[in-house]
């Protein structure tokens, strides 16, 4: 049994939230409020077990991870709980094939819907999404943030002149996030740009099961000697630590995704605003959080990034728009954001 809160701390828990999805800055600023938060899958100091922590308030992400807190009915009116929609493709199901959102809602989660205190989503796609597949709910948005002064810190002013200008691929390894169609393009533009380097990260982090089908491995396994070969394409494995990834993002001039799934797009955000410019897929949450990248068709992806490495000035110009709008995404407004829903759930307004 954990001992209890000081009088005036209130003890929020942070179910299911990753701290590279809510920086230790948001939890600071949190903390700073006048909270004590932990969380299960928080980074020290904040990583806490939810059966150690005799919480006033939990925030609630449902996932499918096995390692993932899942709450019950008889949890949720025990503690007040605020639901925070970060991975809706658990909630509404992913169709594999299609690259979509299913049409459902999990009825696991459906049934403790009424119980929750707040409802809350992490972009106005994902409240649209959500509220069209569950009546009588309404969800207020709670945008995720960047820390931006852990960025700024890692951050150093590119050289006017480099050996080499730096395309960057930074995703998780699986299908939704189209892992072969970002290989495909990276080969084509290797083979045409011979002096641009391409990196391509989180070497063979593949993900759960479910999202990374043989097919997949077996591409892949095929595709790496053609990629090796190329001589300019660089496998970067995953940083162990977000301040050694937010340093290396300042040797990066351009970065893209040509995912089918995103609800927000954290590591777009992080490479736009340490200085890259990027393209982004006209798809899901892209165009309304990635307002200042070049936002294409998908099968348009790669002439965007050519256009990029053709033309420095161009360049330049979506490289200051893409920081100027992921400065808009701060992890202290998410914190203040947050701060004020846990404040009406305990509250029960």
């Amino acid at each position: 049994m954990s001992a209890p809160a000081k009088k005036g701390i209130m003890k929020v828990y942070l179910a299911n939230v990753e701290s590279w999805t809510f920086p230790n800055q948001g939890s600071e600023r949190l903390s700073q409020k006048g909270f004590e938060v932990g969380g299960n899958w928080m980074a020290p100091p904040f990583q806490r077990q939810l059966e150690d922590f005799s919480a006033d308030v939990v925030v609630y992400a449902p996932h499918r991870r096995v390692d993932a807190v899942v709450l019950r009915k008889e949890d949720i009116l025990r503690v007040p709980t605020l639901l925070w929609a970060l991975y809706p493709d658990y909630l509404t199901g992913w169709d594999r094939d299609k690259n979509v959102h299913m049409d459902g809602f999990l009825e696991s989660v459906a049934d403790i819907m009424p119980y929750f205190r707040r409802h809350a989503v992490n972009s106005v796609f994902t409240k649209r999404l959500l509220e069209e597949r569950i009546e009588g709910f309404q969800f207020e948005v709670c945008f995720l943030g960047l820390d931006l002064e852990a960025i700024d810190r890692g951050r150093h002013e590119k050289r006017t002149e480099r050996p080499s200008l730096t395309v960057l691929w930074q995703h998780r390894w699986r299908t939704d996030k189209n892992l072969r169609g970002a290989l495909d393009i990276i080969e084509t533009l290797a083979a045409k740009y011979r002096d641009v380097t391409f990196l391509v990260g989180r070497n063979e982090d593949w993900d759960e099961p479910f999202w990374v089908p043989r097919s997949l491995k077996d591409y892949f396994a095929r595709a790496l000697p053609r990629l090796t070969r190329l001589g300019n394409v660089q496998f970067l494995s995953r940083f162990a630590r977000q301040v050694d990834y937010w340093r290396s993002l300042s040797d990066v001039d351009i970065a893209f995704s040509c995912s089918y799934h995103e609800t927000f797009g954290i590591a777009m955000l992080e490479a736009a605003y340490a200085g890259a410019a990027c393209v982004v897929p006209n798809t899901v949450a892209y165009p309304e959080i990635h307002s200042g990248a070049m936002v294409m068709d998908h099968s348009q992806i790669a002439t965007g990034l050519g256009k990029l490495i053709e033309q420095p000035r161009f360049r330049a110009e979506v490289a200051h728009r893409c920081r100027q709008n992921a400065a808009k995404y701060d992890v202290n407004g998410t914190a203040e954001k947050l701060a004020g829903l846990i404040a009406q759930v305990r509250q029960g307004e």
